[in-house]
């Protein structure tokens, strides 16, 4: 018995005498379309009035204290406004989530920009008249896309910036939205088995969701980070947010407010991701770490192979191509790993004749596209293949050569590159 107290004492266990509070995971709750999400299935104000005070009683019951975005063009009548008060009046934040729900990646950032402006003035308008909330604080882009390009991306931070709005990121990103056309359609017909099938799927998908993003932050950072999950205004939410929080709670979560989550060191890491679809943080990230290790791999390979070239040795510099590689130059074309050695050996037939290769690079470019999770969620896949361009000089004690070379490359495992197809002029 004594071995086993001092055993627990070292793994930190007990603590003078009693056992130690477990460390439950912060969880900031965001709630995305207010007033409602899916408006025109919600048309009648008895039915929106409904929805409101059925999330505001799950919230209260949970002692949470959440985060709502809001669309201003869901704000269809007067009364709406009525139901946003509701939300200050329970202690809950509003933020802004655009006008017009618009799609950044299809839409000129000149646009955009003025659209999510729209939303905030209105919002802003609003709380001032309400005067239970000072500011704006959080905007959150509609699907998550926060541009295409890193020109997009740069004119709405730079916009965001100068409005003193924070850009309100997700890491659980879950697909609650889409159990909503079902549910609705299951309560109105009164199919009570319809109901729960979408109940199961709901919570099976929610669990998924949120096990796998933990994972992936407490991944990056080496610890457990905070959370923040997403959710939408909608009588599904309505049903089922109730279980769906006590399961949190039973499982190592507590709710937390924006400010402290977002105090957490994790949410200060930069990341400069773009692409057509939005995804959480903690991918964005995810895929900025990985970008990095490609680009460092192939700088690598290009090292290695002046390294080796300026060693005279042709075999370790051809050993980076791919077994059936492509060799391109203005005398024709080259095709397999051995012939291109051969080609480099019958050119160069000493050291002498090599001269001192350096390359100077012009642009790494990575392919990596979307992949989708189990549930419909897209993420950022694995990077599967870069183009390198780079000027090449041979030095030479009376003279020097250049020119210029394209690579394509692919990945080899363990770390390593090789190259597929090399232009050389």
């Amino acid at each position: 018995m004594r071995t086993l107290i001092i055993l627990l004492f070292a793994l930190g266990v007990l603590n003078t005498g009693v056992f130690a509070a477990p460390v439950l995971r912060p969880v900031l709750v965001t709630v995305d379309d207010l007033p409602i999400a899916s408006p025109g299935k919600h048309r009648e104000m008895k039915d929106r009035d409904e929805i409101t005070g059925g999330l505001l009683a799950v919230l209260e019951k949970h002692h949470i204290r959440a985060v709502g975005l809001v669309v201003w063009n869901n704000v269809l009548r007067a009364r709406d406004e009525e139901l946003l008060a509701r939300w200050l009046r329970a202690g809950h934040e509003l933020g802004n989530h655009s006008f017009g729900h618009l799609d950044y990646t299809a839409t000129d950032s000149t646009v955009y920009v003025a659209d999510v402006e729209h939303g905030r003035a209105e919002l802003a308008a609003f709380l001032g008249r309400d005067q239970r909330q000072e500011a704006v604080r959080f905007f959150r882009f509609p699907y998550l896309r926060e541009g295409d390009t890193p020109e997009k991306l740069g004119a709405m931070r730079r916009y965001l910036d100068a409005s003193g709005q924070r850009n309100l990121t997700v890491t659980i990103d879950d697909e609650d939205w889409s159990y909503e056309e079902g549910w609705v359609a299951a309560r109105k017909s009164g199919d009570q088995a319809a109901m729960d099938s979408i109940a199961t799927d709901y919570h099976t998908a929610l669990r998924m969701e949120t096990a796998d993003h933990e994972s992936r932050g407490d991944d990056l950072f080496g610890r457990p980070v905070p959370q923040i999950l997403l959710l939408h205004a909608n009588s599904v939410g309505v049903a089922q947010w109730d279980r769906l929080f006590t399961w949190l709670e039973h499982t190592g979560h507590r709710f937390a407010t924006a400010d402290e989550v977002l105090a957490d060191s994790a949410f200060a890491a930069p990341h400069a991701y773009v692409g057509r679809y939005g995804c959480s943080l903690w991918h964005r990230l995810l895929d900025g770490r990985r970008r990095a290790k490609a680009r460092a791999a192939v700088q690598q390979l290009l090292d290695d192979s002046a390294a080796n070239w300026n060693k005279g040795d042709l075999d370790a510099f051809c050993a980076d191509y791919a077994e059936d590689a492509l060799f391109v130059s203005p005398s024709g074309t080259t095709r397999g790993r051995q012939a291109v050695l051969d080609r480099y050996k019958k050119k160069y037939v000493d050291k002498t004749g090599m001269g001192t290769l350096g390359f100077e690079l012009i642009e790494i470019r990575l392919t990596a596209g979307m992949e989708a999770s189990v549930l419909g969620s897209a993420r950022p896949a694995l990077v599967q293949g870069a183009s390198v361009a780079a000027r090449w000089t041979l030095t030479y004690p009376d003279h020097n050569a250049t020119g210029l070379t394209l690579l394509v490359l692919r990945p080899r495992g363990g770390g390593r590159w090789e190259i597929l197809q090399d232009s050389s002029m």
